[in-house]
């Protein structure tokens, strides 16, 4: 069933309630952590309420596009498993036909001969993702009648080269033989629309608590707007390197043979189209820039550095070994929890969270040499998440998709037992592939090329600058 009555006023009130706190004291939280606090409740509670509003009109068009397959508008319960799929089991990827020309070492092959446990290693994951919800009785009747009807499009002609799946690498989770996930067009618009409501409500929570604020200011968190052309200028370099590295990964993987282009221009189900899903990922991937960056780098990362500074001058008697503790240890918190925000995210594994506290680190790195704004890092992870996903085709966290420019499969395990997973970083993607290090280590290089240190030092000397006043 649709939102209650309770639950739009929840949504409507609980927002405005501390935002009429705010308003009322006039001054806000009179420390850093308070504002964090109070951030991260606004951030919440507006981001809740802009996507009740959003996922309205996203619904709505999602019954409309072509090629939909949207559930029942007043089954609320299938709506909302239907819009946190990261694997649509409805969907047929790659095509018989695709996996027809694919060359041996690349053929995944189920045969009625195998065991139970490697048709469900195969046949499964196809599907979903996620630990599969049924019995084995019932897996084992749903598979006979899978093969029998031919539907997944992994189950090939046995005149085909055969590549059997490493059996010791199964666990109780079902693997899909080509790792990626895909959804449709229909779905893609309703988790673009939630995306996009968390940034607005991340950008409206930022303004309102910083409006009210003697202590912070949007500039304080890196959302100074004081030249249009420098901001401009900071999210194109931002978007060039994050587009680059990726470009980067691409070919190295491709020559290395961990992947194999099978087409161009493609949409994962063939009556949709291209522009249109290309467009929700555009949205999708926007909301996620935004709304990660400003909560990440800007409340935790910068706010964390004066919160901190000014919490540990006691250790410290001098200002500058106070300012480089504040900067480390906000690194690693920041880093911390954004590895740790994916922690649940398809085929996450240790490696892929070692991985994105790298990401953290060259992350904190962009925000400093640009002398604490975001933009530059905003437009590094909108060129990384768009170009990685939808413009090469490969998983970015094990986000799925509806369309790729490029479309591409990782390999699957070879005839000599190899895991290119372990290489390419299969359902989650490069961010878990040997590469993504070297990756970040470049762009690094080339943040600090493009901008130098300059503007670094001027900001620690601002840490220290404030640190002195707060003494005096």
């Amino acid at each position: 069933m649709p939102a209650t009555c309770f639950e739009w006023a929840t949504a409507v009130i609980l927002p405005l309630l501390v935002s009429s706190w705010l308003a009322m004291i006039n001054t806000g939280p009179e420390t850093y952590f308070g504002h964090f606090t109070i951030y991260m409740f606004l951030d919440a509670t507006y981001g809740h309420l802009f996507h009740l509003l959003l996922l309205i009109p996203a619904r709505s068009i999602a019954a409309r596009l072509p090629g939909s397959k949207v559930a029942p508008l007043n089954d609320e319960n299938k709506l909302v498993e239907q819009e946190a799929q990261s694997n649509d089991p409805s969907v047929i990827w790659p095509s018989p036909a695709i996996v027809a020309k694919l060359p041996q070492g690349w053929v995944v092959n189920v045969k009625e001969s195998d065991s139970t446990e490697a048709h469900l290693s195969v046949v499964c994951d196809n599907g979903n993702s996620s630990k599969p919800p049924y019995s084995r009785k019932t897996k084992k009747k749903s598979l006979r009648s899978n093969i029998k009807n031919k539907a997944p499009s992994t189950v090939v002609s046995s005149q085909l080269p055969t590549v059997q799946p490493n059996k010791s690498n199964l666990s109780d989770q079902c693997k899909q033989p080509y790792y990626l996930n895909h959804v449709r067009g229909s779905t893609r618009v309703r988790q673009a629309s939630q995306r996009a409501a968390a940034a607005m409500g991340t950008v409206v929570s930022s303004y309102l608590l910083c409006s009210f604020s003697s202590l912070v200011t949007l500039e304080d968190i890196g959302l100074g707007v004081g030249s249009a052309q420098r901001v401009l200028s900071d999210l194109a370099i931002g978007f060039v390197i994050g587009s680059f590295i990726v470009v980067f990964i691409f070919v190295a993987e491709l020559r290395m043979g961990w992947i194999r282009i099978i087409g161009f221009r493609a949409t994962v189900v063939s009556a949709e189209s291209f522009a249109i899903n290309l467009s929700w990922d555009v949205l999708f991937h926007v909301g996620v820039s935004i709304n990660e960056e400003v909560m990440l780098r800007g409340w935790m990362f910068i706010m964390g550095c004066h919160g901190i500074l000014l919490h540990g001058i006691k250790w410290f008697e001098n200002p500058s070994s106070a300012a480089n503790f504040a900067i480390a240890a906000s690194i690693v918190l920041q880093s911390t929890l954004f590895s740790l925000l994916h922690l649940y995210s398809p085929g996450c594994t240790a490696v892929s969270l070692l991985n994105l506290f790298l990401g953290g680190i060259a992350a904190s790195l962009n925000v400093m040499v640009t002398g604490g704004s975001l933009w530059l890092r905003i437009g590094w992870h909108f060129g990384w998440n768009i170009f990685m996903g939808h413009i090469l085709g490969r998983s970015t966290s094990g986000i799925p998709m509806s369309c790729a420019l490029v479309s591409v499969i990782p390999r699957p395990v070879s005839s000599t037992k190899i895991s290119y997973e372990n290489f390419h970083g299969g359902t989650f993607g490069p961010e878990q592939g040997v590469l993504a290090p070297l990756a970040y280590l470049l762009g690094m290089v080339l943040v600090v090329l493009a901008y130098g240190w300059e503007e670094l030092r001027a900001w620690k000397e601002h840490l220290v600058i404030e640190l002195s006043n707060s003494q005096s």
